[in-house]
């Protein structure tokens, strides 16, 4: 999970892009291995593509397109690997970390009153920093 966050960070940072060779082949490795080793269980994963993929579409509509479709499918990922209960507790961290890490940039571009400063602010390192803050306290509170 963390290589293909570690990825999506970095194509993220780089070039504004997280690439379907990364997320699509992962959305199916992680179904695939949840199939066959909780096949009980399987459907939660499966949830957690639909409603996690399902939230972050509807945010991206109803935002015009300020989320992208490789933040989406990141998500979807981030599901199919951690069920939708965990996913949408990753989600929540997610924006969280976002929100306390865009504010300070937030507040340089209203004091230097330039209006492009902050404008697009890549979403993956805060889908990563929450999925790993969630592994990191499961084992905590294991």
């Amino acid at each position: 999970m963390m290589i293909i966050m570690v990825i999506a960070v970095y194509t993220d940072l780089r070039s504004r892009m997280i690439y379907d060779w990364l997320t699509l082949p992962g959305m199916v490795y992680f179904l695939l291995c949840h199939a066959f080793a909780q096949p009980d269980r399987w459907l939660s994963y499966v949830l957690g593509v639909v409603v996690l993929g399902g939230i972050t579409l509807m945010m991206a509509v109803i935002s015009k397109g300020q989320l992208g479709g490789g933040d989406i499918k990141l998500f979807a990922v981030v599901g199919a690997a951690l069920g939708w209960q965990a996913g949408l507790m990753v989600m929540v961290l997610a924006y969280l970390i976002a929100g306390i890490g865009v504010i300070p940039v937030w507040i340089a571009s209203k004091v230097l009153k330039k209006q492009g400063i902050g404008r697009e602010i890549p979403l993956a390192p805060y889908i990563a920093g929450g999925t790993a803050l969630l592994i990191m306290l499961a084992f905590y509170i294991e």
